[in-house]
């Protein structure tokens, strides 16, 4: 089992967001089920953090396609590993368009994979939840990137 976590650019126009998360849904709805890959989608303040479990040849070749995406630029991959169970086995791939204030950094994200991933075994849930405890928690969030 590999788990792919990674941040890009949206490089459509925002007003065109939602109608571009509903395509993206569709498409990963009808393809990820024969593929058997899981995870979930953010789509926050003009960037995309994905979370993506499977065999490591269907990630990378659905890697190569996100790649050829005219909605994406700039992708950056946080977490590339080998799992011992998927995070999100359930969801074969939820769209989640967050409105908060929050901004995800890169730099950030690469710095909480590297914390994390210290301290923990990947897990792609427990990950997750740490973003969303440390952008929830601006207290937090502060002391940590300080």
């Amino acid at each position: 089992m590999h788990l792919i976590i990674y941040i890009s650019d949206y490089t459509g126009n925002p007003k065109d967001i939602g109608r571009d998360l509903i395509k993206i849904h569709k498409s990963s709805a009808q393809n990820n089920p024969g593929l058997d890959i899981t995870g979930v989608l953010f789509y926050h303040n003009g960037n995309f953090l994905q979370v993506l479990e499977g065999m490591r040849e269907h990630l990378e070749e659905l890697m190569t396609i996100l790649e050829k995406d005219s909605r994406h630029a700039r992708i950056t991959r946080i977490v590339d590993t080998e799992v011992t169970k998927r995070g999100f086995p359930d969801w074969q791939m939820d769209v989640f368009n967050l409105d908060t204030d929050a901004v995800l950094k890169r730099r950030d994200l690469i710095v909480y994979e590297e914390m994390f991933s210290t301290q923990c075994s990947m897990d792609a849930a427990l990950f997750i939840n740490m973003l969303k405890l440390l952008y929830e928690d601006a207290k937090l969030y502060k002391i940590i990137t300080e």
